[in-house]
């Protein structure tokens, strides 16, 4: 069914040639015209649902944002937005969803290429920028960057510290991160990973409360029962939470912490516990102490993340096998029976990222060197 929306004054529409306007190349027909701006409106309001938080995320003014949307709808030749009226709330149409994914990739690529050509003003010293949270950056970031300094030591190396893994994300698209450790599964997008360790999960309580009890792990419907301090930036936790559903229990949460020094230091007043992961917990607090949970939930996998279409994989092959040494020496009991077979496939991957950016066409490769 043809579009009643006209396309813009100027443009040409691939039906004055006697094909639909998708099915004519994309330089004879409307196609032509599409600009990132038109993507990355279209992208804002899938991702904001509205025309204002849209016009926020890109630092236009709405009315900005609505007209680049039409220029896009009559260029396609076809609606890519529901406007309903009455309704604050907006949606994609199917054809605005297939287009949003494409849109997404385009303009995650060119981030990529923005952040390699800023990269090269750095010379010969290559820097490798990492985020992470704050239980890894205090616990797995001093091992791992002992011993690249040690293996690769022209590398230079920036943290980033960010309370969740949806800021690490959203920062390796845009090319301002490198590598970033996060929690498994990854989010959707151009990432790929390898996995490091698995973090399981313990009930941290106040030191000298429990007695004997110490001595044994508490049970998921003794856990249930006790006021909680919860974690907001614990991709986890909702994990865990569904954990305890299954079994017919709510946890019971009386105030949120922003980070894990925090959800201890609360735990440390007496009023409350906390379910953390092994890694977030400082094993130096006398105020507090961990216990084991029975049954024991499913752990947190940690794993580096990194944009695939970035160049200079070695400079992340590096770092990677620097990680998994680091991890394999502090976490040895815990992952020593997997980790030969992980660190085979973290070097499967990377290598398989070299290759791609070998391959490249022969421009894009002159233009590199």
């Amino acid at each position: 069914m043809r579009s009643n929306i006209a396309a813009p004054r100027g443009v040409v529409s691939g039906e004055a040639f006697g094909q639909p306007a998708h099915r004519r190349s994309l330089v004879t027909s409307a196609w032509h015209g599409v600009e990132l701006r038109h993507l990355a409106a279209l992208n804002a309001v899938g991702a904001e649902r509205s025309f204002r938080g849209a016009a926020d995320r890109l630092g236009y003014v709405q009315s900005a944002v609505s007209q680049q949307i039409s220029q896009f709808e009559g260029l396609v030749g076809t609606r890519l937005i529901e406007r309903e009226r009455g309704h604050a709330a907006v949606g994609l149409t199917e054809a605005g969803e297939v287009l949003r994914a494409h849109a997404e990739r385009v303009l995650s690529q060119l981030s990529a290429a923005r952040a390699d050509l800023a990269s090269l003003s750095d010379g010969e010293e290559t820097t490798v920028r990492v985020g992470a949270t704050q239980s890894v950056a205090a616990r797995v970031l001093p091992g791992t960057l002992a011993l690249l300094y040690e293996r690769r030591p022209e590398l230079r190396v920036e943290v980033l510290e960010r309370r969740s893994d949806e800021e690490f994300f959203s920062a390796l698209a845009e090319g301002e991160l490198d590598l970033a450790f996060t929690e498994l599964p990854i989010a959707a997008g151009p990432f790929s990973s390898c996995k490091l360790f698995e973090d399981p999960c313990v009930l941290v309580v106040p030191a000298g409360r429990n007695g004997a009890a110490s001595a044994r792990p508490v049970t998921l419907a003794e856990v249930a029962q006790r006021p909680l301090v919860g974690h907001r930036g614990w991709r986890f936790g909702e994990l865990v939470e569904a954990q305890f559903r299954a079994r017919g229990l709510e946890l019971r949460y009386v105030t949120h912490a922003d980070s894990d020094a925090t959800a201890q230091a609360l735990v440390a007043s007496g009023r409350a516990s906390a379910i953390m992961p092994c890694l977030a917990v400082a094993a130096d607090d006398p105020r507090t102490e961990a216990l084991a949970l029975d049954p024991a939930i499913p752990a947190r996998t940690l794993a580096l993340c990194w944009h695939r279409e970035r160049r200079n994989p070695e400079a992340l092959e590096a770092f990677c096998d620097a990680a998994l040494d680091a991890c394999g020496e502090r976490f040895a009991g815990r992952m020593a029976s997997a980790r030969g077979r992980r660190h085979a496939e973290a070097r499967a991957r990377l290598a398989r990222s070299i290759a791609d950016a070998d391959a490249q066409p022969p421009a894009a490769a002159r233009a590199r060197a």
